[in-house]
C-alpha cells in the first residue's frame, strides 16, 4: 500500500485517501495506515498533495481504543494538521424542513411522515435519507397528480 501511494504521489497530482469506520479497525491496521503509511508520505516531496480523511464514530470508541493514541501522536507532529468535525443528529424541525423541501410540500402536510422518520432514525441524517429513499423505492411514498 505504501509503495502504491508513493508511486501515485510521483505523478504530481492531488490525492485523497478516505477510510471509513475506523472505530472497527484493529491496532495492526491503525498502525499500518496512521503510522507507517502517513510517515512514509511525510517523507515524500509531494506530501502536500496528499489529503487523508479518516472517519469514525466517536460514540463507539472507548478510551483504550488503539485509534486514540495514534491520533494524539499525529496531533503532536508538526507536519500533520488534524481537523476534527463532529457531526451530530439533526433536530426534528430541521428534518421536517428537509423533507418539506425535498417533497415540495408544506410542513403541515408532512408532519406525520417527519415524525415517523425522526423516530426511526433518531435524527441521523444518513439513516433518514436512506429511509426516505427506501420509502420511495418501495412506493410507500409516491407522487400522484390526482391526489395531492
Amino acid at each position: 500500500l505504501t509503495c502504491f501511494i508513493n508511486a501515485l504521489l510521483k505523478l504530481d497530482r492531488p490525492m485523497i485517501l478516505i477510510l471509513d469506520d475506523l472505530q472497527w479497525a484493529e491496532a495492526l491496521a491503525i498502525d499500518l495506515v496512521l503510522g507507517e503509511l502517513l510517515e512514509s508520505i511525510e517523507r515524500q516531496k509531494n506530501a502536500h498533495l496528499f489529503f487523508f480523511i479518516g472517519l469514525y464514530r466517536d460514540d463507539e470508541i472507548s478510551v483504550d481504543h488503539p485509534l486514540l493514541p495514534k491520533l494524539n501522536n499525529l496531533r503532536e507532529s508538526s507536519n500533520v494538521k488534524i481537523t476534527n468535525i463532529h457531526l451530530s443528529a439533526i433536530s426534528k424541525d430541521d428534518l421536517g424542513d428537509m423533507i418539506s423541501n425535498e417533497l415540495k410540500l408544506p410542513k403541515r402536510l408532512i408532519g406525520e411522515l417527519s415524525d415517523v422518520v425522526y423516530k426511526k432514525t433518531s435524527g441521523h441524517i444518513l439513516f433518514a435519507v436512506e429511509l426516505l429513499n427506501s420509502m420511495v423505492r418501495d412506493s410507500t411514498i409516491y407522487f400522484s397528480m390526482r391526489r395531492r
